[in-house]
């Protein structure tokens, strides 16, 4: 009985062993590449560390109200000539004072007010510039997953096309052999093979670099892709992406964010030069030969100063900062500009590859058309050889305007999205991926003493318990990681999604060996058949 149930388990076990080892691997999809992306960019780590040390720089505002307390200790030797010396004519004598002194401004004429605004406009500043780092990876890493997708169809249809005209050449020889063909037909048809050869290596070449740059970007295998590919909510109307440009676009921001600055540094300079009022408190201990110069004081001061009159520097400062802020505003009007005309040229350019699309697909249908009646007449002897195989051709190249056309749609989306401010992670639920910026934290140095003479770092950057990028990538055989089930998450814009254009990818060659150190991508073999 036992040996039994030993065999029905083992014989299980084989079984789900054999069905997963039959179940082809889950394809990677457009979230998981930009899931992988996300956490893999070293120049978004540095965005994020960028943006961290304008949040600390806010506590350096209060320097001009806090407490500051200091020490000093000084000593005097005396030689004084007098007729009473004994030896050297000179009379020795020694002093010593220690003063001990906190104070600190009761006002700063409005600094740290003055400053801690702008300190925040900075702060703000560098947000901006991490969510347009934030875009500009997304928008590389759907580049490179989409050029991989063009790619692996290309080399499916040229090397459709090589095996077409391979079977063309063998039937021409055939037909040669039995003295229905010559051989200006069969040269024909060789020349034709040698061409679509020469069109599948350069293709092949094409995928090589298209994957070389996902493996790089993403750290995944680029040989099993989703080519079911959502472009997401896109404005409906060429004024409302204008509108959300202007509105959205993270340069626009920072320039924006710009001019508020420059004109803050003009409040925080106005601010330096106002009375200020500073109370101190010191203590102080004297002692000297005998007792007669021993003694202790303690004193405290209120001192109101105020500048007279403005310096030379101050005035050479403030024309500085109002030539900054005038160019701060010309910097900002440039950038409404230039959000302005990409949106329209991202948004007419979708138009225009739709329209694309739609010829080409009339095109294709046409052309099917016209080579199976060649191909019909050919079979009764009113066509030739050459008219079958421009027929086939014709085909074949509206086939591959059909794949350019559909990775032209989706970039010009993307594009779109990305020119429009609508192009982030939370757009496609990965805000899990980083975590917020709030959330992070500074290394906290340790000082060793109470007097800031030394200090001590964490011996790891991640002790600062923000993550850490990861600087391995997964080797060809390593299991891709598992993520959570995503899907896109567009706003709402009012308007119907674009249309989901499914782009069919063979499993073309076998995946390139990538050899990793530190996070970087090298010795990369690939080997062309």
């Amino acid at each position: 009985m036992r040996s039994s149930i030993k065999q029905l388990a083992l014989l299980l076990t084989m079984s789900a062993t054999i069905m997963a080892l039959a179940l082809p691997a889950a394809a990677v999809t457009l979230e998981d590449t930009l899931r992988a992306a996300l956490s893999n960019s070293p120049s978004l780590q540095a965005s994020r560390k960028a943006w961290l040390a304008s949040r600390e720089e806010i506590g350096t505002a209060v320097a001009t109200s806090e407490w500051r307390a200091t020490g000093t200790v000084t000593g005097n030797q005396y030689k004084t000539e007098a007729a009473s010396a004994s030896k050297s004519g000179f009379l020795d004598s020694q002093t010593l004072n220690a003063t001990v002194s906190l104070s600190r401004n009761l006002y700063d004429g409005g600094q740290t007010d003055e400053n801690m605004r702008l300190r925040t406009i900075q702060l703000d500043i560098a947000e901006a510039r991490y969510r347009a780092a934030e875009q500009q990876l997304l928008l590389n890493t759907i580049d490179v997953y989409l050029s991989v997708v063009k790619a692996g169809r290309e080399v499916e249809l040229n090397r459709a096309n090589v095996s077409r005209l391979e079977e063309h050449v063998a039937a021409a020889r055939v037909r040669l052999d039995a003295g229905a063909a010559t051989r200006t037909q069969v040269a024909q048809a060789e020349a034709r093979l040698s061409r679509a050869r020469t069109t599948l290596i350069a293709a092949l070449t094409g995928l090589r670099n298209a994957e070389d740059a996902f493996a790089t970007e993403t750290g995944l295998d680029p040989s099993n892709l989703d080519a079911g590919i959502d472009a997401g909510a896109l404005p409906s109307t060429l004024v409302e992406a204008d509108d959300l440009a202007r509105q959205y676009d993270p340069d626009v921001a920072i320039t924006r964010l710009s001019v508020d600055a420059a004109m803050q540094q003009f409040n925080a300079l106005m601010a330096s030069v106002k009375p200020t009022v500073a109370f101190s408190l010191n203590a102080t201990e004297a002692m000297g030969e005998g007792t007669r110069l021993d003694k202790t004081e303690l004193s405290a001061q209120v001192k109101l100063s105020t500048p007279l009159m403005p310096t030379a520097s101050i005035r050479a400062k403030s024309r500085g900062l109002s030539a900054s802020l005038e160019s701060a505003r010309f910097e900002r009007d440039s950038a409404m500009r230039d959000a302005s005309l990409e949106v329209r040229n991202a948004f007419r350019n979708l138009e225009t590859a739709r329209s694309q699309r739609v010829a080409v697909d009339a095109e294709l249908a046409a052309s099917r058309l016209v080579a199976t009646g060649i191909t019909n007449e050919f079979q009764f002897g009113q066509k030739t050889t050459l008219d079958v195989l421009d027929a086939e051709q014709d085909v074949n190249d509206a086939e591959l305007r059909g794949v350019s056309a559909d990775h032209a749609i989706l970039m010009a989306a993307f594009r779109l999205r990305a020119a429009s401010g609508l192009l982030s992670p939370s757009s496609f639920r990965l805000d899990d991926v980083l975590g917020p910026l709030e959330a992070m934290q500074p290394l906290e140095p340790r000082f060793t003493s109470w007097v800031p003479l030394a200090v001590e770092w964490p011996d790891k950057a991640g002790a600062a318990g923000d993550e850490a990028p990861n600087d391995e990538l997964p080797s060809e055989n390593a299991p891709l990681q598992e993520v959570e089930d995503t899907s896109l998450l567009a706003p709402e814009l009012g308007a119907e999604p674009a249309e989901e254009i499914a782009v069919t990818k063979s499993p073309g060659p076998a995946t390139p060996v990538i050899t990793v150190e530190s996070g970087i991508v090298w010795n990369i073999q690939t080997n062309l058949p």
